[in-house]
């Protein structure tokens, strides 16, 4: 079994990488609305790029480190203190974390689909 201080730290560097590799499609995208728009595997790629830009505002960072808290806590008594504790932490004035974090979850859930789609249009035509 993978230790949990091995899970979060290979993780860490992955988020780190999905805003860089966030930035260069979003330029991308950016660069080719014009052109592309009207296509529907494009039309799947804005739909990422705005779950993706939704994903940047929910403080992924952020909801991974606080799970990593709660899962790495020694006794079950400190993990239901502190998962108390995030309940009653708001971010922004609005959403406690596990808000953010079922938010999060599904955001990645929708995400399959459209990016699946514009994967696989056909090479020919929009």
């Amino acid at each position: 079994m993978v230790s949990q201080e091995t899970v979060e730290a290979r993780l860490k560097p992955f988020l780190g990488q999905l805003q860089a590799e966030y930035g260069i499609f979003d330029r991308i995208v950016y660069k080719n609305k014009n052109q592309h728009r009207r296509c529907s595997y494009f039309q799947y790629l804005l739909k990422v790029r705005s779950d993706l830009r939704l994903l940047q505002s929910a403080h992924l960072e952020e909801i991974v480190s606080s799970s990593f808290i709660v899962i790495n806590g020694n006794r079950a008594k400190q993990k239901v203190q502190l998962l108390e504790s995030l309940k009653r932490k708001k971010c922004d004035g609005k959403h406690n974390f596990l808000e953010r974090l079922l938010g999060a979850a599904r955001l990645l859930a929708q995400m399959i689909e459209p990016m699946m789609k514009a994967a696989t249009y056909p090479i020919f035509g929009c």
